[in-house]
Protein backbone atom coordinates (compact mmCIF):
# COMPACT_ATOMS: atom_id res chain seq x y z
CA UNK A 1 0.00 0.00 0.00
CA UNK A 2 1.34 3.45 -0.92
CA UNK A 3 0.83 6.77 0.83
CA UNK A 4 1.57 10.46 0.25
CA UNK A 5 3.84 12.66 2.39
CA UNK A 6 4.40 16.43 2.10
CA UNK A 7 6.77 19.15 3.31
CA UNK A 8 7.10 22.83 2.45
CA UNK A 9 9.82 25.49 2.29
CA UNK A 10 9.90 29.28 1.98
CA UNK A 11 12.32 31.78 0.47
CA UNK A 12 14.40 34.37 2.36
CA UNK A 13 11.87 36.95 1.11
CA UNK A 14 8.92 35.36 2.92
CA UNK A 15 7.73 37.76 5.68
CA UNK A 16 8.46 35.32 8.51
CA UNK A 17 11.93 34.64 7.12
CA UNK A 18 12.60 38.38 6.83
CA UNK A 19 11.85 38.64 10.55
CA UNK A 20 14.14 35.67 11.30
CA UNK A 21 17.02 37.23 9.36
CA UNK A 22 16.65 40.60 11.08
CA UNK A 23 16.68 38.91 14.49
CA UNK A 24 19.81 36.93 13.60
CA UNK A 25 21.50 39.98 12.07
CA UNK A 26 21.02 41.71 15.42
CA UNK A 27 22.42 38.66 17.25
CA UNK A 28 25.47 38.60 14.95
CA UNK A 29 26.05 42.31 15.51
CA UNK A 30 26.26 41.79 19.28
CA UNK A 31 28.44 38.68 19.02
CA UNK A 32 30.98 40.66 16.98
CA UNK A 33 31.56 42.97 19.94
CA UNK A 34 30.77 40.62 22.85
CA UNK A 35 30.81 36.85 22.48
CA UNK A 36 29.13 36.55 25.90
CA UNK A 37 26.14 38.70 24.91
CA UNK A 38 22.77 37.31 25.94
CA UNK A 39 20.34 38.02 23.13
CA UNK A 40 16.67 37.21 22.56
CA UNK A 41 15.66 39.43 19.64
CA UNK A 42 12.12 39.21 18.31
CA UNK A 43 11.05 40.94 15.09
CA UNK A 44 7.74 41.73 13.42
CA UNK A 45 7.48 43.15 9.90
CA UNK A 46 4.28 44.65 8.53
CA UNK A 47 3.79 47.13 5.73
CA UNK A 48 6.88 49.32 5.58
CA UNK A 49 7.56 49.05 9.32
CA UNK A 50 9.90 46.82 11.34
CA UNK A 51 9.30 46.27 15.05
CA UNK A 52 12.23 44.93 17.11
CA UNK A 53 11.55 43.75 20.67
CA UNK A 54 13.21 41.46 23.17
CA UNK A 55 15.91 41.25 25.81
CA UNK A 56 19.61 41.93 25.34
CA UNK A 57 22.35 42.03 27.98
CA UNK A 58 25.87 42.89 26.84
CA UNK A 59 29.10 44.45 28.05
CA UNK A 60 29.39 46.36 24.75
CA UNK A 61 26.35 48.38 23.82
CA UNK A 62 25.66 49.07 20.14
CA UNK A 63 24.12 52.43 19.22
CA UNK A 64 20.62 52.16 17.83
CA UNK A 65 21.76 53.95 14.68
CA UNK A 66 24.27 51.13 14.02
CA UNK A 67 21.63 48.47 14.56
CA UNK A 68 19.40 50.29 12.09
CA UNK A 69 22.18 50.12 9.49
CA UNK A 70 22.50 46.36 10.03
CA UNK A 71 18.75 45.92 9.69
CA UNK A 72 18.46 48.03 6.54
CA UNK A 73 21.36 46.20 4.90
CA UNK A 74 19.79 42.84 5.76
CA UNK A 75 16.45 43.81 4.22
CA UNK A 76 18.05 45.23 1.07
CA UNK A 77 20.24 42.15 0.66
CA UNK A 78 17.11 39.98 0.78
CA UNK A 79 15.84 41.96 -2.19
CA UNK A 80 13.46 44.53 -0.74
CA UNK A 81 15.20 47.67 -1.96
CA UNK A 82 12.57 49.58 -3.94
CA UNK A 83 9.32 51.34 -3.12
CA UNK A 84 7.20 49.40 -5.61
CA UNK A 85 7.50 46.35 -3.34
CA UNK A 86 5.67 48.26 -0.59
CA UNK A 87 8.51 47.29 1.74
CA UNK A 88 11.88 48.97 1.27
CA UNK A 89 14.91 48.53 3.52
CA UNK A 90 16.10 52.01 2.62
CA UNK A 91 12.94 53.85 3.69
CA UNK A 92 11.15 51.60 6.19
CA UNK A 93 10.42 52.73 9.74
CA UNK A 94 12.21 50.81 12.52
CA UNK A 95 10.76 50.76 16.04
CA UNK A 96 12.72 49.35 19.01
CA UNK A 97 11.41 48.08 22.36
CA UNK A 98 14.33 46.22 23.96
CA UNK A 99 15.21 45.66 27.64
CA UNK A 100 17.83 43.65 29.53
CA UNK A 101 17.59 39.92 30.17
CA UNK A 102 15.71 39.04 33.35
CA UNK A 103 18.14 38.91 36.28
CA UNK A 104 16.51 35.71 37.55
CA UNK A 105 17.07 34.00 34.19
CA UNK A 106 20.61 35.40 33.97
CA UNK A 107 21.42 33.98 37.41
CA UNK A 108 20.36 30.52 36.26
CA UNK A 109 22.41 30.76 33.05
CA UNK A 110 25.67 32.33 34.28
CA UNK A 111 26.75 30.33 37.31
CA UNK A 112 29.85 30.04 39.46
CA UNK A 113 32.91 28.18 38.22
CA UNK A 114 32.39 29.08 34.55
CA UNK A 115 29.27 26.89 34.39
CA UNK A 116 26.50 27.76 31.96
CA UNK A 117 23.01 26.55 32.78
CA UNK A 118 20.38 25.98 30.13
CA UNK A 119 18.58 29.23 29.30
CA UNK A 120 15.18 27.51 29.33
CA UNK A 121 13.53 24.15 29.65
CA UNK A 122 12.62 22.33 26.48
CA UNK A 123 13.05 19.37 24.14
CA UNK A 124 15.13 19.39 20.96
CA UNK A 125 15.33 16.97 18.05
CA UNK A 126 17.96 16.01 15.52
CA UNK A 127 17.49 13.92 12.39
CA UNK A 128 19.61 12.43 9.63
CA UNK A 129 18.91 10.06 6.73
CA UNK A 130 20.90 8.41 3.95
CA UNK A 131 18.15 9.10 1.41
CA UNK A 132 19.56 12.44 0.18
CA UNK A 133 23.02 13.99 -0.35
CA UNK A 134 22.51 16.44 2.54
CA UNK A 135 21.12 13.79 4.91
CA UNK A 136 17.85 15.72 5.05
CA UNK A 137 14.40 14.12 4.60
CA UNK A 138 13.50 13.90 0.90
CA UNK A 139 10.40 16.12 0.89
CA UNK A 140 11.96 19.18 2.53
CA UNK A 141 15.24 18.53 0.69
CA UNK A 142 13.45 18.90 -2.67
CA UNK A 143 11.21 21.76 -1.53
CA UNK A 144 14.33 23.68 -0.49
CA UNK A 145 16.00 22.99 -3.85
CA UNK A 146 13.11 24.48 -5.80
CA UNK A 147 13.25 27.63 -3.66
CA UNK A 148 17.03 27.84 -3.90
CA UNK A 149 16.96 27.75 -7.70
CA UNK A 150 13.98 30.08 -8.09
CA UNK A 151 15.21 32.65 -5.57
CA UNK A 152 18.74 32.52 -7.00
CA UNK A 153 17.39 33.30 -10.47
CA UNK A 154 16.63 36.84 -9.31
CA UNK A 155 20.38 37.55 -9.24
CA UNK A 156 21.26 35.59 -12.38
CA UNK A 157 18.54 35.08 -14.99
CA UNK A 158 16.59 38.22 -13.98
CA UNK A 159 19.49 40.35 -12.73
CA UNK A 160 18.67 43.19 -15.11
CA UNK A 161 15.30 44.15 -13.64
CA UNK A 162 12.23 43.57 -11.47
CA UNK A 163 10.79 40.27 -12.66
CA UNK A 164 10.70 37.58 -9.96
CA UNK A 165 10.26 39.07 -6.48
CA UNK A 166 11.71 37.80 -3.18
CA UNK A 167 8.61 36.17 -1.64
CA UNK A 168 8.23 32.50 -2.63
CA UNK A 169 6.86 29.24 -1.21
CA UNK A 170 7.25 25.64 -2.33
CA UNK A 171 5.74 22.31 -1.38
CA UNK A 172 6.66 18.77 -2.44
CA UNK A 173 4.48 15.68 -2.05
CA UNK A 174 6.12 12.27 -2.34
CA UNK A 175 4.52 8.88 -2.91
CA UNK A 176 5.95 6.13 -0.70
CA UNK A 177 5.57 2.39 -0.42
CA UNK A 178 7.06 0.02 2.14
CA UNK A 179 10.50 0.36 0.52
CA UNK A 180 10.69 4.17 0.39
CA UNK A 181 10.00 6.91 -2.15
CA UNK A 182 8.35 5.72 -5.37
CA UNK A 183 7.95 9.07 -7.10
CA UNK A 184 7.25 12.76 -6.69
CA UNK A 185 3.49 13.14 -6.77
CA UNK A 186 3.13 16.96 -6.71
CA UNK A 187 5.36 20.02 -6.77
CA UNK A 188 3.85 23.37 -5.77
CA UNK A 189 5.75 26.61 -6.37
CA UNK A 190 4.26 30.04 -5.75
CA UNK A 191 6.55 32.92 -6.75
CA UNK A 192 5.79 36.60 -6.44
CA UNK A 193 6.47 38.46 -9.69
CA UNK A 194 6.11 41.87 -11.29
CA UNK A 195 3.71 42.78 -14.10
CA UNK A 196 6.65 42.40 -16.49
CA UNK A 197 6.02 38.64 -16.25
CA UNK A 198 2.66 37.12 -17.10
CA UNK A 199 1.51 33.93 -15.40
CA UNK A 200 2.37 31.92 -18.56
CA UNK A 201 5.86 33.51 -18.40
CA UNK A 202 6.30 32.31 -14.83
CA UNK A 203 5.19 28.81 -15.73
CA UNK A 204 7.44 28.73 -18.79
CA UNK A 205 10.41 29.79 -16.68
CA UNK A 206 9.68 26.98 -14.25
CA UNK A 207 9.58 24.30 -16.95
CA UNK A 208 12.55 25.57 -18.96
CA UNK A 209 14.90 26.69 -16.18
CA UNK A 210 13.95 25.76 -12.62
CA UNK A 211 12.79 22.18 -13.11
CA UNK A 212 15.73 21.09 -15.33
CA UNK A 213 18.23 22.68 -12.91
CA UNK A 214 16.76 20.85 -9.91
CA UNK A 215 16.73 17.54 -11.78
CA UNK A 216 20.30 17.86 -13.05
CA UNK A 217 21.67 18.79 -9.63
CA UNK A 218 20.52 15.51 -8.09
CA UNK A 219 21.92 11.98 -8.07
CA UNK A 220 20.34 9.41 -10.35
CA UNK A 221 18.12 7.78 -7.74
CA UNK A 222 16.42 11.13 -7.01
CA UNK A 223 16.12 12.01 -10.71
CA UNK A 224 14.09 8.82 -11.11
CA UNK A 225 11.53 10.19 -8.64
CA UNK A 226 10.44 12.69 -11.33
CA UNK A 227 7.99 10.69 -13.45
CA UNK A 228 5.30 11.25 -16.06
CA UNK A 229 2.79 11.15 -13.20
CA UNK A 230 4.35 14.10 -11.36
CA UNK A 231 2.01 17.10 -11.19
CA UNK A 232 3.28 20.69 -11.15
CA UNK A 233 1.18 23.49 -9.66
CA UNK A 234 2.87 26.82 -10.47
CA UNK A 235 1.25 29.88 -8.88
CA UNK A 236 -1.98 27.87 -8.58
CA UNK A 237 -3.88 30.91 -7.21
CA UNK A 238 -3.01 32.93 -10.31
CA UNK A 239 -0.81 36.01 -10.83
CA UNK A 240 0.93 37.19 -7.64
CA UNK A 241 2.25 40.74 -7.76
CA UNK A 242 2.26 41.92 -4.13
CA UNK A 243 4.11 39.80 -1.60
CA UNK A 244 6.28 40.32 1.43
CA UNK A 245 5.24 42.34 4.51
CA UNK A 246 2.89 44.57 2.51
CA UNK A 247 0.66 41.50 2.02
CA UNK A 248 1.35 39.43 5.14
CA UNK A 249 2.69 40.16 8.62
CA UNK A 250 5.97 38.38 9.41
CA UNK A 251 7.13 37.16 12.83
CA UNK A 252 10.37 35.66 14.12
CA UNK A 253 10.05 31.94 14.85
CA UNK A 254 6.87 31.22 12.93
CA UNK A 255 8.53 28.82 10.46
CA UNK A 256 9.89 26.32 13.00
CA UNK A 257 8.95 23.26 10.90
CA UNK A 258 10.59 24.74 7.79
CA UNK A 259 13.63 25.55 9.97
CA UNK A 260 14.02 21.90 10.97
CA UNK A 261 13.09 18.71 9.10
CA UNK A 262 9.70 19.40 7.60
CA UNK A 263 7.05 16.79 8.35
CA UNK A 264 9.53 13.95 8.88
CA UNK A 265 10.61 14.61 12.45
CA UNK A 266 9.05 15.93 15.66
CA UNK A 267 10.04 19.41 16.79
CA UNK A 268 10.44 20.69 20.31
CA UNK A 269 8.50 23.87 19.64
CA UNK A 270 11.28 26.34 20.40
CA UNK A 271 12.26 28.76 17.63
CA UNK A 272 15.90 29.40 16.70
CA UNK A 273 16.44 32.88 15.30
CA UNK A 274 17.48 35.83 17.46
CA UNK A 275 18.67 33.61 20.31
CA UNK A 276 22.25 33.27 21.55
CA UNK A 277 23.65 29.81 22.20
CA UNK A 278 22.81 29.67 25.92
CA UNK A 279 19.27 29.10 24.67
CA UNK A 280 19.36 25.34 24.27
CA UNK A 281 16.29 25.26 22.05
CA UNK A 282 18.75 26.49 19.42
CA UNK A 283 22.19 25.20 20.43
CA UNK A 284 21.03 21.75 21.57
CA UNK A 285 19.03 21.32 18.36
CA UNK A 286 22.27 21.92 16.44
CA UNK A 287 24.01 19.39 18.69
CA UNK A 288 21.21 16.86 18.16
CA UNK A 289 21.70 17.15 14.39
CA UNK A 290 25.44 16.59 14.84
CA UNK A 291 24.81 13.48 16.96
CA UNK A 292 22.33 12.16 14.40
CA UNK A 293 24.79 12.65 11.52
CA UNK A 294 27.68 11.00 13.34
CA UNK A 295 25.58 8.07 14.57
CA UNK A 296 24.27 7.50 11.04
CA UNK A 297 27.81 7.62 9.64
CA UNK A 298 29.05 5.09 12.20
CA UNK A 299 26.39 2.45 11.42
CA UNK A 300 26.37 1.17 7.84
CA UNK A 301 23.19 -0.84 8.38
CA UNK A 302 21.17 2.16 9.56
CA UNK A 303 19.23 4.40 7.14
CA UNK A 304 17.76 6.98 9.55
CA UNK A 305 18.52 8.39 12.98
CA UNK A 306 16.43 10.58 15.25
CA UNK A 307 17.77 12.18 18.44
CA UNK A 308 15.94 13.79 21.34
CA UNK A 309 17.57 15.94 24.03
CA UNK A 310 15.78 17.62 26.94
CA UNK A 311 16.92 20.27 29.43
CA UNK A 312 15.63 22.07 32.52
CA UNK A 313 16.24 25.78 32.95
CA UNK A 314 19.37 26.54 34.95
CA UNK A 315 20.73 22.97 34.71
CA UNK A 316 24.03 22.07 33.09
CA UNK A 317 23.32 18.52 31.87
CA UNK A 318 20.34 17.28 29.85
CA UNK A 319 17.61 15.58 31.84
CA UNK A 320 17.27 12.99 29.07
CA UNK A 321 18.54 11.87 25.71
CA UNK A 322 17.49 9.23 23.18
CA UNK A 323 19.05 8.10 19.89
CA UNK A 324 17.16 5.65 17.69
CA UNK A 325 16.22 4.51 14.21
CA UNK A 326 12.62 5.75 13.77
CA UNK A 327 11.78 2.85 11.42
CA UNK A 328 13.19 -0.11 13.35
CA UNK A 329 13.09 1.50 16.83
CA UNK A 330 16.62 0.23 17.39
CA UNK A 331 18.26 2.22 20.20
CA UNK A 332 21.81 3.62 20.12
CA UNK A 333 24.10 4.97 22.82
CA UNK A 334 26.04 8.22 22.70
CA UNK A 335 28.99 6.47 21.05
CA UNK A 336 31.95 8.84 20.88
CA UNK A 337 30.00 11.50 22.81
CA UNK A 338 29.66 11.76 26.59
CA UNK A 339 27.25 13.67 28.81
CA UNK A 340 29.99 16.25 29.31
CA UNK A 341 29.68 17.03 25.58
CA UNK A 342 26.02 17.93 26.05
CA UNK A 343 26.36 20.86 28.44
CA UNK A 344 25.57 24.30 26.99
CA UNK A 345 29.20 25.41 27.35
CA UNK A 346 30.58 22.26 25.70
CA UNK A 347 28.11 22.64 22.81
CA UNK A 348 29.15 26.29 22.38
CA UNK A 349 32.81 25.35 22.17
CA UNK A 350 32.42 22.26 19.97
CA UNK A 351 30.25 23.99 17.37
CA UNK A 352 31.71 27.53 17.53
CA UNK A 353 28.38 29.03 18.55
CA UNK A 354 29.72 32.26 20.08
CA UNK A 355 30.70 33.52 16.64
CA UNK A 356 28.55 35.73 14.36
CA UNK A 357 27.29 32.88 12.18
CA UNK A 358 23.55 33.13 12.53
CA UNK A 359 22.28 35.33 9.69
CA UNK A 360 23.35 32.59 7.27
CA UNK A 361 21.25 30.02 9.14
CA UNK A 362 18.14 32.19 8.93
CA UNK A 363 18.75 32.82 5.23
CA UNK A 364 19.87 29.40 3.99
CA UNK A 365 18.25 27.04 6.49
CA UNK A 366 19.68 25.66 9.70
CA UNK A 367 20.31 22.12 8.46
CA UNK A 368 21.42 20.40 5.28
CA UNK A 369 24.08 22.99 4.40
CA UNK A 370 27.77 22.53 3.67
CA UNK A 371 30.16 23.14 6.55
CA UNK A 372 32.50 25.98 5.61
CA UNK A 373 35.19 28.02 7.37
CA UNK A 374 35.91 31.66 6.54
CA UNK A 375 38.27 34.09 8.28
CA UNK A 376 38.71 31.68 11.16
CA UNK A 377 34.95 31.26 11.74
CA UNK A 378 33.14 27.97 11.15
CA UNK A 379 29.66 28.07 9.62
CA UNK A 380 27.29 25.10 9.98
CA UNK A 381 29.90 23.16 11.95
CA UNK A 382 27.18 20.84 13.25
CA UNK A 383 26.92 19.48 9.70
CA UNK A 384 30.48 18.09 9.87
CA UNK A 385 31.08 14.49 10.95
CA UNK A 386 34.85 14.95 11.30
Amino acid sequence: MSYLWTSEYVSPGHPDKIADQISDAILDAYLRVDEEAKVAAETMVKGNTIYVCGEITTASEIPQSELEKEIRKTVCDIGYDRDEFGFNGQTCEIIFNVSEQSREINKGVVQEGDIIGAGDQGIMFGYATKETPTSMPPAIYLAKQFIHVAYGARDTFFADGDYLRPDMKSQVTLRYDAHGVIEIDTVVLSACHSTLLSLPDVKDFFYTQILPTVKESNPEHIQRWFTDNTKYLINPAGPWHMGGPIADCGLTGRKIVVDQYGADAPIGGGAFSGKDSTKVDRSAAYMARNIALKTLHQHDDCEKIIVQLAYAIGTEYPVSYRIMNPDTKHEYELGSFTLDDLTPKAIQQRLGLQNPIYLQTAKNGHFGNEYVASNGISFFKWESID
